[in-house]
């Protein structure tokens, strides 16, 4: 890895633990603090496989990408949004803090909306730094304007897909705290209270929550 990229690594570490903190504090000090270990390592670990899923995709719509200029956009891409989410850390931890907090798995307070409004912001923020980047990495190699389209799709639906599940995986970061016992570092493939297995599940109770919950 080369010195500029090594460099980008710490800022993104800081910021992705400043929001992962922020969030963690709607449920407990304990969650918050464990957030300032496991968001960061849910950015590097969604870093990494798009470093390679990229340039596998890269290789067939633009094969004048090579590997390192994918690997540092994807470094820059995932340091920029790290840094556009810390910079809600502020406004997140107001909201933890103020958030009407859940008194039972039927009446879950303000928690819903405090988690539907995390999942919308962290997407449009990764899709802001996504379209500014690529439109200048894109430009430099002199892509077409189709191919760029088409490529960015590609990028931020694997984006999606990567982070999507694999924060499912290292789930809590936030939660309701009804008094029960403490969740584990990481639940995997275990459901939640709603029965969702997966990220793509979850989302959906989101928005259109199941009649019965668990």
């Amino acid at each position: 890895m080369s010195p500029g990229l090594r460099r980008l690594l710490p800022e993104l570490v800081v910021a992705s633990a400043s929001y992962g903190f922020s969030i963690g504090a709607s449920h407990s000090l304990t969650y918050a603090t464990r957030n300032l270990v496991k968001f960061p390592l849910l950015i590097l670990t969604t870093t990494t496989i798009c470093a390679v899923a990229y340039y596998v995709i890269a290789c067939f719509l633009a094969p004048r990408l090579g590997f390192r200029a994918v690997q540092r956009f994807v470094v820059v891409l995932f340091r920029d949004t790290s840094v556009l989410l810390a910079s809600m850390s502020p406004v997140m931890l107001f909201l933890a803090w103020t958030m009407e907090p859940p008194k039972s798995i039927s009446d879950l307070g303000g928690y819903p909306f405090f988690q539907g409004i995390n999942v919308a912001l962290i997407a449009l923020c990764g899709s802001i730094a996504l379209v500014r980047g690529a439109r200048s990495l894109l430009s430099e190699f002199g892509i077409a304007a189709h191919t760029c389209v088409v490529l960015m799709a590609f990028w931020l639906g694997l984006s999606l897909v990567t982070g999507g599940q694999a924060a499912w995986y290292m789930r809590p970061f936030f939660g309701i705290s009804l008094g029960g016992v403490d969740a584990p570092f990481f639940s995997g493939t275990a459901p939640d209270f709603r029965g969702a297995t997966n990220f793509f599940e979850a989302v959906y109770n989101l928005i259109a929550p199941p009649s019965v919950v668990r």
